[in-house]
């Protein structure tokens, strides 16, 4: 499932390599057929593998998007974009990337050095993750600095500005999207550091076997009882847990930098070079998980999700307290 843990639980299984060897393996009724009675009790204790992707007849690259197979556009006058998932139908065949329910577009975004947008607002609601570079989002009358690790929600209609302060370039991920029934969005600008908070998903504890998380942005924060937003962290050598969701369940993973991984849907491997993301395919059977095959560092992926029932209000401190512009 996804990141509500107190919910139920869909297809918790075994780990992605052994889920690949079970699914080519004799059925366990076909093994127990052949055992003697206390080996076939044994055996049946055993959980079932999921079908494969031949058997379900899923294409699984339709569900990860890479920016780097889609064109340039240019996003808020000065930031050049390239597509990685945007809005479609995850439930009937479609373009490749076209899967996203609730969502209009998730984006890598680079603005080069010294580079500044418009003061504007948008009808869409925004999320932006910065991956690497240093700048400087602001209102028109208080600020925030940019990092690696800094996180915003931007209201509908509410206006913004992003200055590159430096000499090298400023990586995003971007999020658009029209806020969800039950959502009340802030008043103003909200901005969170990942490198500041401490681990909430779970309740700071393990889950799906390997997941270590922060909670971004919440209820709390103005988003649909239903939506959250993590970081979340696979320690070296480790996999989740491989399990599906139901229809209505979007969970999208990308991969932050710096490192490339890999990823399973179905019965199937794929490369998750930075800045990839797939959507959990919400068909009730095909299983998804990450991985960390790294043995000298942590790995962490941006997960963005809508659920079919509620999530836990982590809360909204600490927020990161804005300046007011002509105070540097």
């Amino acid at each position: 499932m996804g990141l509500n843990f107190a919910g139920i639980r869909h297809f918790g299984m075994i780990t992605c390599l052994a889920t690949l060897l079970l699914l080519h393996a004799p059925s366990a009724s076909a093994q127990n057929s052949k055992a003697p009675p206390d080996v076939a009790a044994e055996m049946a204790k055993s959980p079932p593998p999921p079908p494969s992707n031949l058997v379900t007849g899923i294409d699984i690259d339709r569900f990860v998007g890479n920016p780097f197979l889609s064109p340039v556009e240019v996003l808020h006058g000065a930031i050049m974009v390239r597509s990685i998932l945007r809005h479609g139908d995850p439930y009937h065949p479609g373009d490749p990337g076209a899967v996203l329910q609730y969502r209009k577009d998730w984006r890598y975004g680079t603005m080069v050095a010294h580079n500044q947008t418009p003061l504007a607002a948008f009808a869409d609601q925004w999320f932006l993750y910065v991956e690497d570079g240093k700048g400087q989002l602001d209102d028109g009358e208080k600020y925030w600095d940019l990092k690696e690790g800094i996180a915003t929600l931007i209201p509908p209609n509410l206006k913004f500005r992003i200055t590159n302060s430096s000499d090298e370039p400023l990586h995003m991920l971007i999020l658009t999207w029209t806020p969800q029934p039950g959502a009340k969005p802030a008043n103003g600008i909200l901005v969170r550091d990942v490198n500041v908070m401490p681990f909430t998903m779970c309740g700071g504890q393990i889950c799906h076997w390997s997941y270590f998380g922060k909670n971004l942005f919440n209820s709390a924060h103005g988003l649909s009882p239903r939506e959250s937003f993590h970081v979340v962290y696979v320690p070296p050598m480790s996999i989740a847990e491989p399990h599906a969701h139901v229809q209505g369940w979007e969970e999208v993973w990308t991969k932050l930098p710096p490192y490339d991984s890999y990823l399973t849907l179905g019965s199937e491997v794929r490369e998750m070079p930075a800045n990839t993301a797939f959507l959990a395919p919400p068909n009730y059977k095909t299983v998804h998980a990450v991985q960390n095959l790294r043995k000298d560092a942590v790995q962490a992926w941006l997960y963005i999700g809508t659920f079919t029932l509620d999530q836990p209000d982590y809360g909204k401190d600490p927020l990161v307290p804005p300046k007011r512009l002509g105070s540097q």
